[in-house]
């Protein structure tokens, strides 16, 4: 392929992220250089998702005894135990590998920057552990239902599902590798969290646009119209995705003050029941079900999206990105999510026990 086409697809791919960025520059993080490794990170992210999906199939690093889609697929179909202890297996192995992999480049990134130290990161490392369960349990969630019940979906949804999984997987993974200890609230949870989906998208729109010119069916033209468009939309869809994740996970990692000052309120039913069973104090099991939420809720809207386009609705795919993308400007512009919890000192007054609780965050 020519260099200058190549060239011809970055800028049409850059161009939707360069107008995110306009539009939306007041809502950008204020941390510049975090921002710029959470995108070169997002960007990068892409390579081990996409050349899994291509290769998944064949014996190339013994990928075909670690098929994801296929075992699901299978799952879905025949319903065997054995296929879905395949599955489970499958998904720890592909999950582990994605940890390693973006472990690496986020040291080498953040270490070769300067932004950490080998003491800092191994320190984060060890708390960005919960991730993989997290997701985890969400694949073996949708395996099991696949087990039981199709729930009269076809193959290729279910294949949409996974690839929402793992790409929801890693763009967090990067998120909370590059940020884990930077992130102050929740808005910042979320902005950065756009950033690496803009990198990944980014990346994802050039592979996309040589993938279909190497096919020849297309004049120049139509290559155009076509990048462009799908660049927009993924563009706007990957950013949808990850801001509701990254919106979860903030509320997730300020667990102990949101959750107190919410309980001041009303009480969650779910977390008070879980914590008399289980004895595990109350603010622990709100964040794990924030995490939840938000990586069901992403993986489902990803899976949603993708099944909108192959099955012929770009109208129905064209609103849920609006839909998205009016809640991520909701949320961006929410003052009570600027709030910096960690260095925050206040008090939260009960109305209805009259007690006043100083907090120290």
């Amino acid at each position: 392929m020519e260099v200058s086409k190549i060239l011809y697809f970055i800028l049409l791919s850059a161009i939707p992220i360069a107008l995110w960025i306009f539009v939306f520059r007041k809502l950008m993080p204020t941390n510049k250089h975090l921002a710029m490794i959470s995108f070169i990170a997002g960007m990068i992210s892409v390579l081990p998702i996409k050349l899994y999906e291509k290769y998944w199939n064949t014996t190339l690093l013994n990928l075909e005894h670690v098929n994801l889609f296929k075992y699901l697929g299978d799952v879905v179909q025949v319903q065997a135990v054995g296929t879905l202890l395949a599955y489970v297996v499958s998904s720890v192995v592909v999950m582990v590998g994605l940890f390693v992999f973006t472990g690496v480049l986020m040291a080498i990134l953040q270490i070769g920057s300067g932004d950490d130290n080998w003491g800092v990161f191994k320190s984060k490392c060890i708390k960005v552990l919960e991730c993989p369960a997290f997701f985890l349990t969400l694949a073996v969630v949708c395996g099991v239902i696949g087990y039981f019940t199709s729930l009269g979906l076809s193959k290729m949804v279910w294949f949409f599902v996974m690839v929402g999984i793992l790409e929801e997987f890693i763009k967090h993974l990067v998120l909370r590798f590059s940020d884990e200890d930077k992130i102050t609230s929740v808005r910042e949870a979320i902005q950065y969290s756009i950033m690496v989906a803009l990198g990944f998208a980014f990346v994802e729109n050039i592979i996309y646009a040589v993938k279909i010119d190497s096919a020849g069916l297309m004049s120049m033209l139509q290559l155009t119209v076509i990048i462009s468009l799908r660049s927009v939309l993924s563009v706007g869809a990957h950013v949808g995705f990850s801001a509701i994740l990254g919106y979860f996970y903030g509320i997730a990692k300020f667990a102990d003050p949101i959750y107190q000052a919410q309980s001041l309120k009303h009480k969650s039913w779910f977390v008070e029941k879980v914590h008399q069973v289980m004895h595990v104090r109350q603010s622990v099991v709100f964040h794990d079900q924030k995490m939840l939420e938000g990586v069901a809720l992403a993986m489902i809207l990803h899976a949603a999206y993708n099944s909108f386009l192959e099955f012929n609705f770009p109208l129905i795919a064209l609103i849920e990105i609006l839909l998205l993308l009016t809640c991520v400007n909701i949320l961006l512009k929410q003052k009570k999510w600027f709030r910096h919890w960690e260095s925050l000192n206040t008090k939260i007054v009960n109305p209805f026990q009259n007690q006043v609780i100083k907090t120290n965050y």
